[in-house]
Parts: C-alpha cells; structure tokens; sequence
C-alpha cells in the first residue's frame, strides 16, 4: 500500500512540474522581443575552407565549434558552455550536432516560430541545389532540420520452389552529409551557384521580381534533388523549368522547346538526339502525372534529362545575368532567336546568341539508374 502511494505522489509531482514548465513556456511565447533561434541541421558538414559558415538570405549556417567563439556577432550574450550547463538546455545541447542555423528575428515565439523554421528550410533547400552537376543523384544528401532522416527497411523474401530464403535489411534515404569544403568551393564558383547565392543575398543586383522568381525555382530544384522519389523529383525539375522559362498565357508545349533551343539549340546534341521531341515528350508525361495522376511513363532517364536541361539553364543564366535582369529579358532574347531562325540564321551563326553560352551533359552509367 504503501507502494502505490509513494507512485501516485511521484506521478502528481511529475504532473505539475511539467504544468508548471508549460505555464512558464506560455508566458515567454507571448513575450515581444528580439529572439535568436538555433536550429539544428542535419546533412551538412561546414569545413575550415569556407570558413565554417555560410549565409543564404536570412540565414547563417554554421559550425558549432566557430559559434562558441562568435556568439556575441549573433546577439547571444551567455557563454555556450554557460547556457549547455542549464539543466532546461542540457539536453538540447548535449545532442547538438556539429552544424546550426542562426537566425535572429523579432517578435513573439507564438507568432514567429513557424517562419523562422521555413525560413531555415527553405535556405537548406536553396543549399541542396548546389549538388545539381556537383553530384551525381545517388549520391545527393538532404541538408534537413529534421533529426535522422535515413530509415530502415526489411524484408525477407522467399522461394516456393524450394527452401531458399533471401532476408534483407537496408538504409533508405540520404545517408551521407553534403560537405562544403574546398572541391565543393572552387566548383561552385566555376558554375553558377556562387553567382546564384549573391543574387538571392543581394550582392548582385537583378530586378526584384527576377529575384523571387530565381529563389523559388530554385528551392522546387533543391527539393528535387534531394529526394528519392523519382516521379516527384521529376514534377519538380519541370515546375522550375516552366518558372524560369514562361510566362502566364504562354502554350508551354509550344514556347518550352523554343526557349531551351534559344540557350542550348547551337549544340550538336540537339538535332542528333532530337531535343526537341524529348522535351515534347517529358512535357506531355508532366501533364499526364499533374492532370490525371498517372506517374507510370515518367522513367529515371526523364528526370536525368530534366536535370540536365535545368543545370544548362542556370549555368547560361547566371553566367549572362547583366544580359537577364528580369524574366522579360529571357523571353525577349528568345523570340530574338526565334526570329533569326526564319531567316535561316541558326546554330554558331546567330548574332544574338552570346558566344560565351555553354552546355554541359551528364554521363551516367548503369550503377546510376539502378541506384537512383
């Protein structure tokens, strides 16, 4: 008996300390002020070659050894090791990772919360599409806020003709960490996200609407290659294509072909491999997935295609930004081309075409559609 009152007096006291901690987590979640949030990231490792940190837009990512030294930069006053010995934030940071975004905003925490936490998403996103060309797709990592991204999965699987049994156990998901290091550094500057990341932080200037429009294509291509669903990914890579390329009113099947060509239609590739039918057909397995949910036609070669096609974008838009300030800017350079196609002006001899345009091609091989 004496047993049982002893639980039930712990069980009460338990229940209103956790009363109590909700009563004062109520108060300071309505309390005005200016906070700074640190979220834990996932999936990212910053290296002494970019200094240990990297901003995108609102957000600093940054390694946890370089904050302990940096903190008062971030308008946190007390030591880290102080605020890890407080027994409410041991445990937060006794499972620090090496790897955090910052971000200050003001405000009430109940009215805040929510989007300071899709800012630092949508910043990971934007972080993940510096994998497009840098990275083959089985390879990719998902730079997340979430804690343990990787699951396990089972199966056993066995033969009726006789007493053969096959038990698999396997990781599914991102495993590995996108690592910003020296190779990640100098590749990105010779490609387009160097140049990307100082549009959206706006150190290169672009008109405003051109800069929304670029961050949130960008963050469907980001979202893209971090997943493993391929007809997903797929959708994605085409969203993006149609917000850098098209307009409202536009007859996508029609002007998509038209305005890739105007960036990439000088290649050899582009007759040889006809990329024109290609996009015709990837277009039309995009409104069958969207209109009727039929995902059945879109194959790993698709979405490698759309990769493709999207890094050339990029690349060629970044690369000639002083030329494409706005969106207008594209669509005027490509009915420009356009035009000197109906004067029989094509290929290498167009006079509108910047003789500094690239394209690049991705080799894969069959380990990578398998494992894609």
């Amino acid at each position: 008996m004496i047993k049982k009152n002893y639980n039930r007096n712990l069980i009460n006291t338990a229940k209103r300390r956790v009363y109590s901690c909700q009563v004062e987590n109520t108060s300071v979640q309505d309390t005005s002020g200016q906070w700074v949030y640190i979220v834990p990231v996932s999936g990212l490792a910053l290296t002494d070659d970019i200094n240990n940190e990297f901003v995108v837009n609102k957000v600093t990512f940054i390694a946890v050894k370089k904050l302990i030294r940096v903190r008062k930069r971030f308008g946190i006053k007390k030591r880290i090791s102080e605020l890890a010995s407080n027994k409410v934030l041991d445990l937060f940071f006794n499972q620090l990772g090496p790897t955090v975004a910052i971000v200050r905003h003001g405000g009430k925490p109940s009215e805040i919360t929510t989007k300071v936490t899709r800012l630092v998403i949508e910043e990971l996103e934007i972080l993940a599409t510096s994998q497009l060309g840098y990275s083959k797709r089985r390879f990719n990592s998902f730079p997340s806020v979430r804690d343990g991204h990787v699951s396990s999965m089972k199966y056993l699987c066995l033969n009726e003709n006789n007493n053969s049994s096959l038990l698999s156990h396997q990781l599914i998901g991102k495993i590995g960490d996108l690592v910003l290091d020296k190779r990640w550094k100098n590749w990105q500057k010779i490609y387009f996200f160097s140049d990307l990341i100082r549009i959206i932080n706006k150190k290169l200037q672009v008109d405003e609407l051109w800069r929304i429009n670029l961050y949130r294509a960008v963050r469907l291509i980001g979202q893209s290659v971090s997943s493993n669903n391929i007809a997903h990914s797929f959708l994605l890579n085409m969203i993006a294509m149609e917000a850098l390329l098209t307009k409202r009113g536009d007859k996508y099947l029609e002007v998509l072909p038209k305005r890739i060509e105007a960036f990439i239609g000088w290649i050899g590739y582009w007759n040889i491999e006809d990329y024109k039918g290609n996009i015709e057909d990837i277009y039309t397995k995009r409104c069958q997935y969207v209109h009727d949910g039929n995902e059945s036609n879109i194959e790993i070669k698709d979405l490698l295609f759309t990769d493709d096609i999207i890094f050339n974008m990029l690349i060629n838009i970044i690369h000639h930004i002083n030329l494409f300030k706005r969106k207008e800017d594209i669509i005027s350079f490509t009915e420009k081309v356009s035009a000197e196609h109906l004067l029989g002006i094509v290929g290498r001899k167009s006079k509108i075409r910047p003789k500094t345009l690239s394209f690049f091609k991705g080799k894969y091989t069959a380990e990578d559609y398998k494992k894609i």
